[in-house]
């Protein structure tokens, strides 16, 4: 599992590599995602997008859990 943070805001974000317009530089921001990426698949691994709210909404919540 790996969170996203700050570095991806919503899935829409991370399925176009869209830039929140907040963020100071475009470059580094995709570079990010592209690390971002690279680190889910080389460990099939999931990417959980902390303000995601449909994402969020799907996932566990105590006293559930995962393994």
């Amino acid at each position: 599992m790996l969170l996203s943070g700050d570095a991806v805001h919503f899935k829409d974000n991370w399925d176009n590599k869209r830039v929140p317009s907040m963020n100071v530089d475009k470059d580094k921001t995709v570079a990010s995602m592209n690390r971002l990426e690279q680190l889910v698949t080389q460990n099939k691994g999931q990417l959980w997008i902390n303000h995601d709210k449909p994402q969020s909404d799907g996932m566990k919540r105590p006293p559930e859990f995962y393994e």
